[in-house]
């Protein structure tokens, strides 16, 4: 029987048991981060973990292929949309055949544009009313930004975009520059960054989703994720399991998913790009935002949903009443 003064376990929401004192331990180690405290490099990081905590728990590169049981796993309808899946299932899924993907791949198509241009800068533009990339490199750009974020920003002692010390990401910026023809201002600097904290976000949101397909630590430690060091993956499974805070935003997040109901059809296209397609070839205007969600969110002729249809005759019905109210037509702004 326990001792009264024993502080009681707790299980978490993974079946894991902690005593409350090692909880409120592990939870109090997360709220010693401060905004832009975190000044190490990716790199930087893992060495000082290991440093600090010596032989790792979680698998290596090797084991991570190994299959875990069924009784470790959601079923697999439950699993998070972008959850990475055991690879050896995947394939298995595929009747035989590797499922095609660009993680491994991404900037390699801005490489070897940049080896057939005899290594020069690659020309970029944005969007003047949105802001995005646009032209035929625009996605080659994202992924720049991708690999140079994911070189770049660590993952270990970090709870958000902002714990991180804006030198670390000034060093995504001076790669961009020195591999693409920008001019180093602030508006290069807060586009780059728009890019990379939007992409390093999803990074972790993705993981996340990994942790929540297995029920168990030991499950999420035999499966690391390809791009991840053991290191970092230990590091995030504590995170993710024991962050009071992290877990309560990411249940808010997950609900108001559930409450997002319209559904655009651009594939992963950027609203940007359409945008940029779709000017003016007279004036180079792009559409009217009202335009640009037609665009967006009909194929043919048809709405991709219900939901979509009535934002779009709602803001045409807002336009209408403005304009009755000012006699006048009213522009984007």
């Amino acid at each position: 029987m326990m001792n009264s003064t024993q502080d009681p376990a707790v299980r978490d929401a993974s079946g894991n048991v902690y005593t409350s004192e090692e909880r409120d331990g592990a939870h109090d180690s997360f709220l010693q981060v401060k905004k832009g405290s975190v000044l190490l490099t990716r790199m930087e990081s893992i060495t000082t973990y290991k440093n600090q905590h010596g032989q790792r728990r979680s698998g290596t590169q090797d084991q991570s292929n190994t299959l875990v049981s069924a009784n470790d796993m959601c079923a697999l309808e439950e699993w998070p949309s972008h959850a990475r899946r055991n690879r050896e299932q995947l394939h298995d899924e595929a009747g035989g055949q590797k499922k095609k993907g660009r993680g491994v791949l991404k900037g390699f198509k801005a490489s070897k544009k940049r080896f057939a241009n005899g290594s020069a800068k690659l020309n970029i533009a944005f969007s003047e009313k949105l802001g995005g990339t646009v032209g035929m490199n625009y996605r080659s750009f994202k992924d720049d930004v991708v690999v140079i974020m994911k070189r770049k920003l660590p993952l270990i002692g970090v709870r958000r975009w902002s714990d991180i010390h804006p030198t670390i990401h000034r060093l995504i910026v001076a790669d961009m520059i020195d591999r693409w023809d920008l001019e180093d201002t602030p508006d290069t600097e807060e586009k780059v960054l728009t890019i990379a904290k939007e992409r390093y976000r999803g990074w972790r949101s993705t993981l996340s989703s990994t942790y929540k397909a297995y029920k168990t630590d030991a499950a999420r430690l035999a499966n690391l994720p390809e791009d991840l060091q053991p290191e970092e993956w230990e590091w995030m499974i504590e995170y993710f399991g024991t962050d009071l805070k992290f877990q309560e935003r990411s249940q808010k997040n997950t609900d108001n998913r559930k409450k997002q109901k319209t559904k655009h059809r651009i594939g992963s296209k950027s609203y940007s790009q359409v945008s940029f397609e779709k000017r003016n070839p007279e004036t180079g205007e792009e559409p009217h935002c009202i335009t640009l969600w037609e665009l967006t969110h009909t194929k043919n002729g048809t709405w991709s949903n219900t939901e979509s249809h009535d934002v779009y005759d709602k803001a045409c019905e807002e336009v209408k009443n403005k304009e009755t109210e000012t006699q006048g037509p009213l522009s984007d702004e």
